[in-house]
């Protein structure tokens, strides 16, 4: 079954974008894998900067786990609670390009937990690679849950923009400017699953190790980074060239969109945000001038974040405290900081530091 068309997620990447790109061995998957996502631009070697892109590189590694991952998705559906089933939907869109029933197990979830926003976003981003999935359903119940979250909103403009609607495109980013965040809930998803993968894991019951633990977190960290993050073709096309110049008050409408999207959970997603902030005001404006402030202050955790020892491979070079911190820090971000203040790394850039990264992404 074809996924629907755009529907690919900007998101075969976001996992520790900060986390030592230059150990990952899986460095050709991520460039196809960003190349379908629309983000070859942010992978550069010198990119390296976030929890999503080592997940991934780790699961191109297990691909031939497959087997293993079948018995583990039977054993959680047979469970049948909420986090159990998201875990089962996951593991079983892993690599598909179209729906292969993950969609339906993530809708049983939601209906069990309907008031959970992370459950919502991962049903509506799951939906998108169904081809007899109304996406106006999951996105309805994302927008009830969740009406301050602008991510929500990219589904209306993916059709919008497909369709040639400039007042339907208009109208989404007017939806994703008047947002106050842009949430992928990446680390709640791996808090929620984690614990659920590990004991699908062990059927007789027996309590998982603290290095199977890790495992797990580290396989489920890769499988999210691959399924939450939404398109972003759309938006380009909506906020450059001829359409800034012939659409009226569209200029302002994606300033505003923009700004939005860096209000985000993930270091990939910001850093796009403030990157379509600096293409959409001059460099010498005060907005362009404190654009670039902010920017200064992304890259320098990111590529501080970089430089925390963790391995894509070696369970042993991973933090053992790791599903701790996701499942108490909401967003990336907040995750590096943890880590910087136990290393004694200043949260800010000090006033000489000079990035290594370039200064804005074309």
């Amino acid at each position: 079954m074809r996924s629907k068309t755009d529907a690919s997620p900007a998101g075969r990447i976001s996992l520790w974008l900060g986390l030592a790109l230059r150990r990952i061995a899986g460095l050709p998957a991520y460039v196809a894998a960003a190349r379908r996502a629309e983000l070859t631009g942010m992978l550069r070697p010198q990119w390296a900067g976030g929890a999503v892109m080592l997940a991934l590189s780790m699961q191109a590694v297990r691909a031939d786990e497959a087997g293993a991952r079948l018995a583990d998705i039977d054993r959680l559906i047979a469970k049948g609670s909420a986090n159990s089933l998201a875990t089962a939907a996951l593991l079983q869109q892993f690599g598909a390009e179209s729906d292969t029933g993950a969609y339906k197990l993530i809708a049983r979830a939601v209906q069990l937990a309907p008031d959970r926003r992370d459950l919502a976003w991962l049903a509506v981003r799951l939906c998108a690679s169904s081809s007899d999935c109304d996406d106006a359903v999951p996105e309805k119940h994302l927008h009830d849950v969740d009406p301050t979250n602008g991510a929500g909103f990219m589904g209306a403009l993916v059709r919008a923009q497909r369709k040639n609607d400039i007042a339907g495109v208009d109208a989404a980013l007017t939806a994703l400017g008047n947002s106050d965040k842009f949430y992928v809930y990446f680390d709640p998803l791996v808090a929620a699953t984690t614990s659920e993968l590990a004991a699908a894991r062990h059927p007789g019951g027996t309590t998982p190790s603290s290095k199977e633990i890790t495992r797990a977190t580290m396989d489920m960290a890769g499988t999210i980074a691959a399924s939450v993050l939404p398109p972003t073709r759309s938006f380009s096309y909506s906020c450059k060239g001829l359409a800034l110049e012939q659409v009226a008050g569209r200029l302002d409408l994606c300033r505003r969109a923009a700004q939005a999207i860096s209000h985000a959970d993930t270091f990939l997603v910001e850093g796009l945000g403030l990157s379509y902030q600096q293409q959409l005001w001059p460099l010498d404006s005060p907005e362009g001038r404190a654009t670039t402030a902010q920017r200064r202050v992304f890259q320098y955790r990111m590529e501080q974040y970089n430089h925390i020892d963790i391995s894509a491979s070696k369970v042993e070079e991973y933090p053992i405290d790791a599903l701790e911190v996701f499942r108490t820090h909401e967003r990336e971000q907040d995750v590096a900081l943890f880590y910087f203040a136990k290393a004694g790394t200043p949260k800010d850039p000090p006033p000489n530091w000079k990035s290594q990264l370039p200064p804005r992404v074309p």
